[in-house]
């Protein structure tokens, strides 16, 4: 059974949306980093999904950075096998670098 720490019934929701992209729009403080987190986890670990199939773009480097350690860190203490290098998170710009490279 995947466990969804502290999250709220809106952030559940938000994380067991699989079948479509997921947009998360909300203010300071609300989650936002967490429910992603959880998200990129529940994937991986619940459904099967390759990390390389996995995109998570954000508009800062700072909130990119936040999330690649929060994942790591995630996948660690769930003892997870997974490579992050192979997750596409970052900014949106980074990320098109990466496609275009």
């Amino acid at each position: 059974m995947f466990d969804f720490g502290n999250a709220n019934e809106t952030q559940i929701e938000a994380i067991k949306t699989t079948d479509d992209p997921l947009l998360i729009i909300a203010g300071p403080g609300t989650g936002k980093t967490f429910t992603l987190v959880q998200c990129a986890i529940y994937l991986i670990q619940e459904k099967g999904v390759a990390p390389e199939s996995i995109m998570i773009a954000t508009f800062t480097d700072k909130a990119a950075k936040e999330l690649i350690t929060r994942i790591s860190n995630a996948l660690l203490e769930r003892n997870i096998k997974a490579n992050i290098n192979e997750m596409y998170v970052g900014t949106f710009h980074s990320i098109c670098m990466r496609f275009l490279k």
